[in-house]
């Protein structure tokens, strides 16, 4: 199975399931923000956190309509994102070198290649490709030629758009690829989930990890999207949903529901179990004592020659199991006519070495 390592864990494979936290802007371009995020995503076990590093001017234009839906229906993204990139160069030197000094994956989404520049310089341990900009190839190109591993989404691409991305990153000679179903609608509605398609996915791609970008309200579809396939969850991640200035505070996890979308994982992970049907540990008394056997509907002595009207089927199953009570199913070895051995109480399940041959 494929697997990838990023800093000291592996995604992909029989590994736990990878949680990015993805706090994008919600630092609202303040360092102090940025800081306190990283903080609370280590307080709330993410296996790694993941910005966003963009320059307004690169990204949109002045005139560029929001494709999601807010209170404020004639702000321009330009607008938005403008009041979000005030991080300097230097802050992000500082936001990557207390990540380290805390030992703390993070990581960001470039929109542009001298950000993609920047962050290698600071020697991130992978990039992230937005879905946004799966058709923007020179971008793509511009990151895989940096040979790190790469998260890719694939909202709203074609399935020849996702192909056209990876021979992209591959042409590069980079195969570090892990690629993230995910629908770009803010929020999405659990019927516009489409988790099937980390299956097509996972068909199409098997030579790469498949994992989840997630925009649902709450922890229940990233942890069911693991039964599809998924090894690598991203959510959005905020210290508090309260905020307003980014706009992707209120589709957040904040400490406590990123904690729990964690622990939920690890419990989808445990439950999975095999898919071979084997005799459990947990269910040895069960077989034991909740099936059945062959016992003696009253006392039978020693010398009697076993018939149907001496015999129950009852439990537990610690006696003679009930197929021997009509050998014709399956050609065995028939109880009856046997003689007994030794005396046989009633209601005593019947073992083969208390009969004769």
């Amino acid at each position: 199975m494929p697997k990838i390592k990023i800093n000291e864990k592996y995604i992909g494979g029989d590994f736990p399931c990878y949680t990015i936290a993805e706090a994008g802007a919600n630092h609202d371009g303040e360092l102090k923000k940025a800081i306190k995020l990283i903080d609370a995503a280590n307080e709330a076990n993410s296996d790694s956190i993941k910005f966003q590093t963009y320059d307004a001017s690169k990204l949109a234009s002045k005139y560029s309509p929001k494709y999601w839906i807010d209170d404020k229906p004639d702000e321009t993204q330009y607008e938005v994102f403008s009041n979000l990139d005030g991080l300097s160069n230097d802050n992000w030197k500082e936001i990557f070198e207390y990540a380290k000094s805390k030992s703390v994956t993070c990581f960001s989404t470039p929109f542009d290649e001298e950000s993609v520049d920047l962050l290698y310089s600071l020697d991130v341990p992978a990039f992230k490709i937005a879905s946004a900009d799966i058709t923007h190839i020179p971008l793509i190109k511009h990151i895989a030629n940096k040979k790190l591993p790469i998260f890719i989404s694939t909202g709203m691409a074609s399935d020849e758009e996702t192909q056209q991305a990876i021979e992209t990153i591959e042409n590069e000679g980079n195969d570090q690829i892990i690629i993230m179903h995910c629908i770009t609608s803010y929020p999405t509605e659990a019927k516009n989930a489409n988790l099937e398609l980390i299956r097509s996915l996972k068909e199409k791609y098997s030579k790469y990890v498949i994992g989840y970008s997630d925009h649902t309200i709450g922890t229940n579809i990233p942890v069911y999207s693991t039964f599809y396939g998924a090894t690598c969850i991203e959510k959005h991640f905020t210290f508090d949903t309260s905020l307003t200035q980014s706009p992707d505070h209120k589709l957040s996890l904040d400490i406590n529901g990123f904690r729990q979308l964690v622990n939920e994982l690890r419990l989808a992970e445990i439950s999975k179990g095999s898919t071979i049907r084997d005799n459990f540990e947990s269910e040895k008394n069960a077989i034991k004592y909740a099936r059945r056997s062959i016992i003696a509907s009253r006392d039978i002595d020693v010398g009697e020659k076993i018939s149907k009207d001496m015999l129950n089927i009852k439990r537990p199953a610690t006696g003679i199991l009930p197929k021997f009570f009509d050998e014709s199913y399956f050609n065995l070895e028939s109880i009856f006519g046997k003689t007994v051995k030794i005396k046989i109480q009633e209601d005593r399940p019947i073992q083969w070495d208390e009969l004769n041959e």
